[in-house]
Formats: structure tokens, C-alpha cells, sequence
């Protein structure tokens, strides 16, 4: 059993279940497997219990196997610097709750993605879901980056970091555009420019801060 633990790749679990729930809430709230080609299968019924059962599927081979994830996290969180790989985890916090203030004080401001528009309609039936799918998939992704780093730049050197810390600096986009546009309903283009100066400044706070040792195998 050790054997084959040591195999799975580190965010392999967060990323099935994440996925999974994605998909299991897409079948539903728009009938598609990405919001690029909303009610897809809305006159396919095929189609929408399909998106399902891949979803429950992902999902249950994605808790089979979490224990690999929760090992990981528990050795980074372990660290003297295990608070810098809790911040994907932060910035989906801060992503979510900077939304829904800027759509319920402002009615002017519009959701774009038809996914998270729904969910936030429904409610909490598919909000909280949702907000499980996106901690899972943004803390395995974190995890999986640290294993490319690692795998491309070698497991002692400074690079391997790299990895982690730009989607980490991607992610703040988000909450950095979304708190300007809290300050600044009209904000406009100077939220965008605000979000993708925060990109860069988060990642470089991070390579900076991060301990340079070795990523846990």
C-alpha cells in the first residue's frame, strides 16, 4: 500500500475531488463541462447525467486516495515557513468573499463567469460546494506545482519554488482586482492593472520568504 502511495503525485486527490464537484455542479447549474459552452447538453439529458457520473467517479477515487494530499500538506504545514503554502487556500477565501460584497453592494457589477453567476444564485446548496471544488483544486494544484518545480529545476535548488509561487501569484488576481473595484465601484481598467501588479508582487513575497529546503518526496 506504501508502495503504491508513493507513486501518486502530490495534489492528485485535491484535484479529482475538486474536479469531480466542479463537474457534478456544471451538470446541473449549466449543463456543460467548462463555462466556455454553457447548456451544452441542456436538451441532452445523455449528456448532463454523463458530466455526473465523471464527476462522482473523479470525486471517489479522488477521496480514496486523499490520504497521500493530507500527508503532504501536513509535512509543508510542518515547516518554519509552512504558512506560504497555506496561501492558495487564502486566496480562495479572499477571492470568494471579495465577490459576493462587490455583486450584493453594487448591482452594477456583473458575475461574467455563468458558473459562479449560478451558484451565487442558488445559494448556499451550490455555494458551499463550490467553495469546497475551488479550496480542493487550488491546494492541489499548489501541491502538484511544487512537485514540477522540483522535477524540473531539482529538488535542492532555490528555482524549484518557482512553480508555486507564480500560480499563487496568478490566483491574487482575483482578490487584488476585486478589492479595488470594493474601493471603486468605477474603478474600471485600474482594477485589472491592480490585479496584475498584485500577481507580481505576491509571487516575488513569496520566492523571497519561502525557506529553501528540500520539497518533501
Amino acid at each position: 500500500m506504501i508502495v503504491a502511495e508513493s507513486r501518486i503525485p502530490p495534489g492528485a486527490s485535491l484535484l479529482l475531488i475538486g474536479s469531480g464537484l466542479y463537474w457534478i455542479l456544471s451538470s446541473q447549474l449549466i449543463s456543460s463541462f467548462t463555462v466556455l459552452t454553457p447548456g451544452l447538453f441542456q436538451a441532452d439529458q445523455l449528456g448532463g447525467s454523463l458530466i455526473t457520473v465523471v464527476g462522482v467517479v473523479s470525486a471517489t477515487v479522488g477521496l480514496w486516495i486523499v490520504k497521500v494530499d493530507f500527508d503532504e500538506l501536513r509535512s509543508l504545514f510542518s515547516r518554519v515557513d509552512g504558512w506560504i503554502f497555506t496561501v492558495p487556500l487564502a486566496l480562495v477565501a479572499a477571492d470568494v468573499y471579495l465577490t459576493l460584497i462587490v455583486l450584493s453592494t453594487n448591482s452594477q457589477i456583473v458575475e461574467l463567469n455563468p458558473f459562479v453567476s449560478s451558484a451565487i444564485g442558488i445559494g448556499a446548496a451550490a455555494l458551499i460546494p463550490f467553495i469546497i471544488s475551488y479550496l480542493a483544486l487550488s491546494q492541489g494544484l499548489g501541491l502538484f506545482m511544487l512537485r514540477v518545480g522540483s522535477y524540473l529545476f531539482g529538488p535542492l535548488k532555490s528555482w524549484r519554488y518557482l512553480p508555486f509561487v507564480s500560480i499563487c501569484g496568478a490566483a491574487a488576481f482575483g482578490p487584488a482586482s476585486n478589492f479595488v473595484l470594493l474601493l471603486d465601484p468605477n474603478a474600471g481598467l485600474a482594477a485589472y492593472t491592480f490585479g496584475a501588479f498584485g500577481c507580481g508582487v505576491l509571487s516575488m513575497i513569496l520566492f523571497t520568504r519561502v525557506e529553501k529546503l528540500p520539497v518533501p518526496r
